[in-house]
């Protein structure tokens, strides 16, 4: 499938069996902004720094790069840059607040 990016938060809604074209967010929580850091909860992949918006199929979701990746994450990848970030949705990242990021 095709990724989408966008640069500015697209419309979306959390409601799976929405009649209209906005975009779905799976997270219990807010979209968070771009340039902001978040958890990525599989694989081990740790704190991510958000580049982008995307969305592939109805989803939306973020372009996100490890800031301490695994190294096996290094080894697909490269090093960790905007432009080796993969994608991720809503269920599967989590907030971190200021302090932690």
């Amino acid at each position: 499938m095709i990724v989408v990016r966008y640069f500015t938060l697209p419309l979306y809604t959390t409601d799976r069996n929405r009649t209209d074209d906005r975009l779905i967010w799976t997270g219990p929580e807010p979209v968070p902004a771009m340039g902001e850091t978040v958890m990525v909860r599989f694989n081990n992949i740790g704190k991510c720094r958000i580049v982008c918006f995307a969305s592939q199929g109805p989803y939306l979701g973020l372009l996100v790069y490890p800031l301490q990746p695994p190294s096996w994450w290094i080894s697909q990848n490269g090093e960790p840059s905007p432009e080796t970030a993969g994608l991720v949705f809503g269920r599967e990242i989590s907030l971190i607040d200021a302090q932690e990021a």
